[in-house]
């Protein structure tokens, strides 16, 4: 379905729970003092602070937050999080990645609540992580099982465990069958199918939509 290489190079995430309806805004990401919105069904557009598009005014970034004025009223907002004017804010679980320039979807998630930067990868079995980044999840592997795993440069040793939680945009599975690497096989940490399987993929173009199957 994707390329199955892996790219080091990091992009801008896009993710979303929302379904596009016309008068929705939908905070897709951030990056810096800068925030990815939605609004409506248009393609996502980056704000500095102080920009304002149809209406809606970006004030301030705050980590995974934003701050928007739309109507005169201010609105807090996380990243994967979205309102309708004249609504209340809601979620779902579902999560929305639109692919960078290569065509490779990278996106920011979670693994035992602590960030992580993604490639969906349906080409791996499992989701893979390298290894610094399974100890700063918190990831146990004094006790894990040790399998030998094919990659582009051969064949190498590697880790099997399961992870607590794993979580991208709205979508979250617990306990998910995981193999880590050595940072040097790995640049990059794969969201493979141990958790893909359990949403509903939808690609259309640029743009993969996950939603939570179980």
């Amino acid at each position: 379905m994707f390329s199955k290489a892996v790219w080091p190079a990091l992009c801008l995430l896009a993710f979303s729970p929302w379904s596009y309806a016309a008068s929705s805004v939908t905070v897709s990401g951030v990056l810096g003092e800068k925030a990815l919105i939605a609004i409506g069904s248009g393609p996502a557009k980056v704000m500095a602070v102080g920009d304002t598009i149809q209406g809606i005014r970006l004030l301030a970034v705050q980590g995974q937050q934003v701050v928007i004025e739309e109507g005169g009223k201010r609105r807090t907002l996380q990243v994967g999080f979205g309102f309708t004017p004249g609504g209340a804010s809601e979620s779902a679980s579902v999560a929305v990645i639109t692919a960078d320039g290569r065509g490779q979807f990278f996106t920011a998630g979670e693994v035992n609540g602590n960030p992580v930067r993604f490639l969906v990868d349906t080409g791996a079995s499992v989701v893979t992580l390298p290894r610094s980044l399974a100890i700063r999840a918190g990831v146990a592997l004094d006790n894990a099982k040790s399998v030998t795993v094919s990659t582009a440069n051969g064949r190498a040793r590697a880790s099997r465990v399961l992870l607590n939680t794993v979580r991208v945009g709205g979508v979250t599975a617990n306990m998910v069958e995981a193999i880590i690497m050595e940072d040097a096989q790995l640049p990059v940490a794969l969201l493979g199918m141990s958790f893909l399987k359990r949403t509903n993929m939808k690609n259309e173009g640029d743009r993969l939509t996950l939603s939570q199957r179980y």
